[in-house]
């Protein structure tokens, strides 16, 4: 999967965990920190479960303790 398949992928789990901004989503850059996208810990987790399920994979605990922007997400989905 590449990083822009990849990109598709966030922004459509971002878009079902917070469809009201929907518009933000559709722009944001790949180096977008997760900090930055400004969910709690729930619409986080909920937005990696939706990843998941896209993806049909799980992320190890590990790894996900170690995202700190959505580049290293596209790395993970990369390898999932």
């Amino acid at each position: 999967m590449t990083h822009e398949q990849s990109l598709t992928l966030i922004r459509e789990a971002l878009g079902e965990v917070e469809p009201t901004r929907s518009e933000v989503w559709a722009t944001l850059p790949l180096d977008t920190p997760i900090e930055a996208l400004g969910l709690d810990s729930v619409r986080l987790m909920e937005m990696v479960g939706a990843l998941e399920e896209a993806a049909d994979t799980t992320f190890p605990d590990e790894a996900l303790q170690g995202l700190q922007s959505l580049t290293d997400l596209a790395e993970l989905l990369k390898d999932a």
